[in-house]
């Protein structure tokens, strides 16, 4: 039965808030550039947003918007004991149907059955007055691996394996319980520092994607004949729509980000989202060693990333517990300590023990096509060389120098 929404009465005549389209810092109507990023005002003026002051539920205050997606809204809020939280709404139009609200209420109380430290926490559902549903979820101070990648480049061996086993553990525990994320990303990946200094990985949006293929009909596709999903890291069979996505699926796109964390790059490429189905479809992932060099990564764990990532998921690993297994027959040493950064923004990442990084010549590395993760990102090899070259140039002008005296 189709669900006619209600004006959304928020108890409250304020003018809604304006929001800075680049970085979502509250702005004044009359600003002339945001006061967080510098950004001028466009032409248009800033978006309005008029949950930004109110409450929702009666029990979360939102106070700023910190991100946006296709599906909706996430905003920073305070509950009524003063604990901040994340609430994130999804649009309007979702919540047509008797049917997905009735789904979506229900994989939102399994997702918040989740409670490893690897899973953010979800602490309730509604919907507002206006047919608009949320989800109220454990807010995390922290970068998202997408970020990560983007500022340090390709990670140490043991910092992928950690971060690889700190999913894995997450997607154990939610395959348990029936739920398929189908969205894996670094997007989805946050990655915070614990009081004891340790990265802590935790994944976002649990059943939220199981939930919105219900509103289809289909699992796999929007309402517009769409593939659903994140191209770079979708299973070959979401790919073609298949009606029986299972967890093979997560591990398929667990394995595209273990690649891209090892080599900066992801293993297809195409001039547009749909030729990188095609790519995926039809060939094989490349080896992560054809991209760094042979011995840089251990082979078994090489192996586990080619198997993740076997286009006949029957090849797959059964589940993350398997995938738990060989990575903890690894030796690969302990995650290095957590990068600083300085008072100028740099990162300063510590050097990395040649034991666990092996110098490989530029003539061994194999170049295979493929998207660099990051942008901008120069490699440690060309770095140190011109170091190097300038080291030699300016001890050669000395000692000229010294002998004309």
């Amino acid at each position: 039965m189709a669900r006619t929404p209600s004006s959304c009465s928020r108890g409250s005549t304020l003018p809604p808030v304006r929001v800075c389209y680049h970085c979502y810092t509250n702005v004044e109507p009359s600003a002339s550039a945001c006061p967080g990023c510098a950004s001028e005002q466009p032409l248009s003026g800033w978006p309005a947003d008029a949950l930004i002051g109110r409450s929702v539920a009666g029990r979360y205050r939102i106070e700023r918007r910190i991100g946006v997606g296709g599906m909706g809204l996430v905003y920073r809020a305070v509950d009524r004991e003063g604990r901040l939280v994340a609430v994130k709404t999804l649009h309007a139009h979702y919540g047509q149907s008797d049917e997905m609200v009735r789904r979506f209420r229900r994989e939102a109380r399994m997702a918040g059955l989740l409670e490893g430290p690897n899973v953010v926490r979800i602490y309730e559902s509604g919907e507002l007055p206006d047919g608009t549903l949320f989800y109220a979820m454990e807010l995390v101070d922290g970068r998202s691996l997408t970020r990560i990648l983007e500022e340090e480049g390709a990670l140490p061996v043991p910092v992928a394996v950690e971060f690889l086993r700190q999913l894995a553990h997450a997607l154990e525990e939610a395959h348990a319980l029936g739920l398929v994320h189908r969205d894996l990303k670094p997007d989805n990946l946050v990655v915070a520092v614990s009081g004891r200094g340790e990265r802590v990985l935790k994944v976002l949006d649990f059943g939220i994607v199981k939930v919105l293929d219900a509103t289809i009909g289909t699992v796999g596709q929007t309402g517009t004949d769409k593939v659903f999903g994140t191209p770079e890291y979708m299973a070959p069979e979401q790919a073609q729509a298949a009606k029986h996505v299972d967890a093979r699926a997560d591990i398929y796109a667990a394995g595209i980000i273990t690649f891209a964390m090892l080599t900066n790059r992801l293993p297809f490429s195409g001039d547009n989202p749909h030729a990188v189905l095609i790519a995926r479809l039809r060939r094989d992932a490349p080896r992560i060693s054809s991209l760094v060099g042979a011995g840089v990564v251990p082979a078994a764990l090489e192996d586990l990333v080619a198997r993740m990532l076997e286009r006949d998921r029957e090849a797959r690993p059964e589940s993350m517990a398997e995938v738990l297994v060989v990575l903890d027959g690894l030796d690969v040493g302990t995650p290095l300590p957590v990068p600083q950064r300085s008072s100028d923004g740099v990162t300063n990442a510590p050097t990395l023990p040649v034991a666990l990084a092996p110098t490989v010549a530029l003539g061994d590395v194999a170049q295979v096509p493929g998207p660099s993760v990051t942008r901008g990102a120069r490699p440690a090899l060309v770095t140190w060389g011109l170091a190097a070259v300038g080291f030699v140039a300016v001890m050669l002008a000395v000692a000229w120098i010294v002998g004309r005296v």
